[in-house]
């Protein structure tokens, strides 16, 4: 699964207005959301929104291990603090499209200019065959070269990489 960088929220962002990682979130994962309940999750009440994204989350990977399974001692605590389910789910899709997409949102930027990078790769499983959350976005040196990856596709490459070589963490250290 490509991420779209022609999306206005990664196309027009800029320092100092809030990156909207969850709608983000949302309009990649739309095909799998619509598979589920066939209508996007605004149009949903919070108990079927949050069923959901829970059904969304276990057919999700992260560093090659299931995302509950990962997130699971994060989770329970959330739920023993007596959290709803709809409050759970939002927060966990609100961490996994934070660690999707930090890399284009430019108030996460260090002193360098440089983006935010995570080191957890996701990817959806359907009929056992990983699906991966990547960038493949391209641009061009000069006018006369050929295009190359973008940094944010290059990172993603490394992450890709990264994984295949098991360098990936497969517990969480926390939200």
């Amino acid at each position: 699964m490509t991420i779209n960088v022609d999306n206005p929220i990664i196309k027009y962002a800029h320092r100092g207005t809030p990156f909207q990682y969850e709608k983000l979130f949302y309009s990649t994962m739309e095909p799998f959301i619509l598979e589920f309940k066939n209508a996007t999750l605004d149009k949903l009440t919070e108990e079927d929104a949050a069923r959901c994204l829970v059904r969304v989350f276990r057919k999700m990977e992260v560093n090659d291990v299931p995302v509950l399974d990962f997130f699971k001692a994060d989770l329970d605590k959330m739920k023993a603090q007596g959290k709803s389910q709809y409050q759970i789910t939002t927060t966990l899709a609100s961490t996994i499209a934070q660690d999707i997409f930090c890399c284009f949102d430019p108030n996460r930027y260090d002193e360098n200019h440089e983006f935010a990078v995570c080191d957890r790769l996701y990817c959806m499983v359907k009929d056992g065959v990983r699906d991966y959350i990547i960038c493949d976005s391209t641009v061009k040196e000069s006018k006369l070269a050929r295009k190359k990856l973008s940094p944010e596709a290059e990172y993603f490459a490394e992450l890709m990489k990264f994984n295949k070589e098991g360098k990936l963490p497969k517990v969480n250290d926390g939200f």
